[in-house]
């Protein structure tokens, strides 16, 4: 059974991440009517090689943090954490450089700073149980850009760089408020070096990006094919239709951040393993009635709202890649599960997995179907690495070998 505490964190997590789409959704909306599917295109491959960046960032920064804060404190993480943002922003700056001599790279690794940043903060609060304050945070940055990035339009910076500008702000004043929170949760912070924490978080936060990289290949590496084959307008169309389709995973996403920080903090219990089981078919119910709601609304009605007749073809995508969303809906809840207690084998094997799918039918799809392939392609992936982790989950179940691994 699911305690009054977690049904409140779970609502609270809800209604942040609700309001967090809604705003992401408005953000969507100001960029294609400021700038266009273009526009929306180079902003779309602006935030996939911020977030391949950030997850080599990760290592020290995300789910290690959650993971030892407890056990070790906050000191003893935070120096090898800053040391490591400036390393991984650099070097993943360097091969952007190297690949692409793009002008917004400056705007880029300031991004990968600030957001290395904001992560560490933020993980801290869910090792620590502040729930509140990491809902709060993830919400005001999006807020936040939303907000400057109207004001500088209005300032007659119509180019698509307002964007860039704006995020470097949003996060610059969310951080601020993340270390007034962090000081009142674990007090001062020093600078602390210790090698077997070191060791320790490097291996934990190690396998678990590994799995992120390969998880975000197998959902982003087809942005890159698109732009080849096909323009950065087809890629701002089809990433409206994404951001759309992702934006239904807000329960699942929600309850499955709950259920990690639970199995964290009480271990691998025959009732968390219930949990996973009961919140995982609650999750799809939900996700299943607003993929409805959503294919429910005529075509026109996204060339309204999105401020072109060319993203008439977003119902068109929602509709394709539904599938593949249910899917991810429903596993979500088995693949935090499997973080909480050390299984990151796992987790890298249907990352892979997918990531492997995911190359081969781009090559394959999008060059003779075009989004319609790419769409295709993202709902095969997305059933593959579902079936992978589900089926882990219900043999090892059945096995009684899902033992928190000890690091």
């Amino acid at each position: 059974m699911i305690s009054k505490a977690e049904q409140k964190d779970t609502l609270l997590t809800f209604l942040s991440k609700a309001a967090i789409v809604l705003v992401n959704l408005a953000i969507v909306m100001c960029i294609t009517r400021f700038w266009g599917a273009e526009g929306k295109g180079y902003q779309t491959l602006f935030i996939t090689n911020l977030g391949l960046i950030a997850i080599v960032t990760n290592i020290f920064t995300n789910s290690s943090i959650s993971y030892f804060v407890r056990k070790v404190g906050a000191s003893k993480l935070y120096a090898q954490a800053c040391v490591w943002i400036f390393i991984s922003s650099s070097l993943g700056i360097a091969v952007c450089y190297f690949i692409d001599h793009n002008a917004y790279l400056t705007f880029l690794f300031i991004s990968c700073l600030l957001t290395g940043y904001l992560t560490f903060h933020n993980a801290l609060y869910l090792g620590m149980q502040k729930i509140k304050y990491f809902n709060l945070l993830t919400l005001l940055q999006p807020l936040l850009l939303l907000i400057f990035m109207f004001l500088l339009h209005k300032t007659k910076n119509t180019t698509y760089f307002g964007y860039f500008y704006a995020h470097i702000f949003s996060l610059m004043v969310v951080i601020a408020l993340a270390l007034f929170f962090t000081k009142k949760t674990v007090g001062k912070i020093k600078m602390q070096f210790e090698f077997s924490v070191t060791k320790q978080s490097f291996k934990y936060g190690f396998q678990n990006e590994l799995s992120n990289f390969f998880h975000y290949l197998s959902v982003r590496v087809s942005y890159y094919f698109i732009v080849y084959y096909l323009s950065e307008t087809a890629l701002g169309i089809f990433s409206v239709g994404v951001a759309i389709s992702e934006s239904i995973w807000t329960i699942a996403r929600s309850i499955a951040m709950v259920q990690y920080s639970k199995i964290i903090r009480e271990g691998n219990t025959q009732n968390a393993r219930k949990g996973v089981v009961t919140t995982s078919l609650f999750s799809i119910l939900f996700s299943f009635v607003c993929v409805v709601i959503v294919l429910l609304l005529p075509a026109s009605v996204f060339g309204y709202i999105f401020g072109s007749k060319e993203f008439s073809e977003v119902k068109q995508i929602i509709l394709l890649m539904s599938p593949g969303i249910l899917f991810i809906a429903f596993s979500t809840i088995y693949g935090h599960y499997f973080a909480a207690i050390g299984k990151m084998n796992i987790l890298i094997l249907k990352s892979v997995a997918g990531a492997i799918v995911m190359l081969i039918l781009s090559v394959i799809l999008i060059p003779c179907w075009e989004i319609i392939g790419a769409c295709i392609t993202s709902t095969i992936v997305h059933f593959t690495s579902s079936a992978i982790i589900v089926t882990y989950f219900m043999i090892m179940k059945d096995k009684g070998k899902l033992q928190i691994e000890k690091l």
